[in-house]
């Protein structure tokens, strides 16, 4: 096959992966051109056969389409990894500047993680995500739950689960670029508590070599002990490095006092003008500042033996949609 081929098919495969349902040639052959990538309904279906055939993709029927397959998923997953890398600070970025947020009129889009708890153990992992909340080991005190069926970002609830959203750390990157404000994303982190107050970071991951969230790994490789330093214990929390202009530094401290009426508290520690943070050193010029990690009430939850799903960095929601974390407990008589 030609090189041009298996691109086109690689991108047939990431549309479908992407979309999480059927769909049709004349669909896809839309979102081919919408991603610059000149085709044919024709030659689609053509490659479309093709994937059939190596069971790739799996033809539910004429009228709904075709569906990717595990094993199409696991190829994409495999293709061009090293193009992949940096992958995350591109999508940070993306969202950075795509989010519409004015702090002013407390309206417009935030970013979401997106997660899918049994609702057989909803009562329990909602009192350890307000535990969790309650020490300030969230991103501020918004969240947002889902009924199956529902649909959160771009996801539709499973049956039997509920979706929970909770604001990403990178809502504060928006924020502050809009502020004229910089933010440089260096590395996912691991950060200990100690006495409910940051000691050091214990593991760092930089963006631009991975190509996934590295909060999500530290979650489902059990790396985190959040419900341990929500309870005034020694626990390791999920976090991220990030690093702005020192001349920003005035600007940086009203921002704080900004996200603080808002409920979108998350910044744990601001460093000095070129002085290391938390053991973590800076480049010439540049602030250190370590924000809490979204994911990390979920991550609570997971810990107590909860199922969880998650998806990091997920998609762009409305701030009104989401309410009080302590608001969460009371539609758990609509779920049970």
């Amino acid at each position: 096959m030609d090189e041009r081929s298996k691109k086109l098919e690689n991108q047939i495969l990431k549309i479908l992966k992407d979309s999480g349902k059927t769909m049709g040639s004349t669909k896809i052959t839309e979102e081919l051109a919408m991603a610059g990538i000149e085709s044919n309904e024709r030659t689609v279906r053509f490659h479309l056969r093709r994937l059939d055939e190596q069971e790739l993709t799996e033809k539910i029927s004429r009228r709904k389409g075709r569906v990717i397959t595990a094993r199409g998923i696991t190829e994409l997953e495999g293709v061009n990894i090293l193009g992949r890398l940096g992958f995350i600070v591109s999508k940070v970025d993306g969202l950075s500047y795509n989010m519409n947020f004015d702090t002013a009129k407390k309206e417009g889009s935030v970013v979401l993680n997106v997660s899918f708890i049994p609702i057989k153990r909803i009562d329990k992992a909602i009192s350890e995500i307000e535990l969790a909340f309650r020490a300030g080991l969230g991103m501020g005190r918004l969240a947002l739950l889902r009924k199956p069926g529902e649909i959160i970002g771009k996801m539709v609830v499973p049956e039997g689960m509920v979706g929970i959203g909770t604001i990403c750390s990178v809502t504060l990157n928006g924020l502050l670029l809009k502020e004229g404000i910089p933010v440089f994303s260096r590395f996912g982190s691991l950060l200990r508590i100690e006495s409910g107050k940051p000691a050091c970071f214990t593991e760092l991951v930089d963006y631009l070599g991975t190509t996934v969230d590295p909060l999500e790994v530290f979650l489902k490789a059990g790396m985190t002990s959040v419900g341990m330093a929500a309870r005034g214990q020694s626990g390791v929390i999920g976090a991220s490095f990030r690093e702005l202009p020192m001349v920003a530094g005035a600007k940086m401290e009203m921002m704080q006092k900004k996200l603080e009426e808002l409920g979108l508290v998350g910044i744990l520690a601001v460093g000095k003008p070129n002085q290391p943070l938390l053991n973590v050193p800076v480049n010439e010029g540049m602030i250190g500042i370590a924000v809490v990690g979204g994911l990390n009430p979920i991550a609570a939850a997971h810990e107590a033996g909860i199922r969880t799903d998650n998806s990091a960095l997920h998609c762009l929601v409305d701030f009104n949609e989401l309410e009080d974390y302590e608001k969460l407990s009371s539609h758990i008589p609509e779920l049970i």
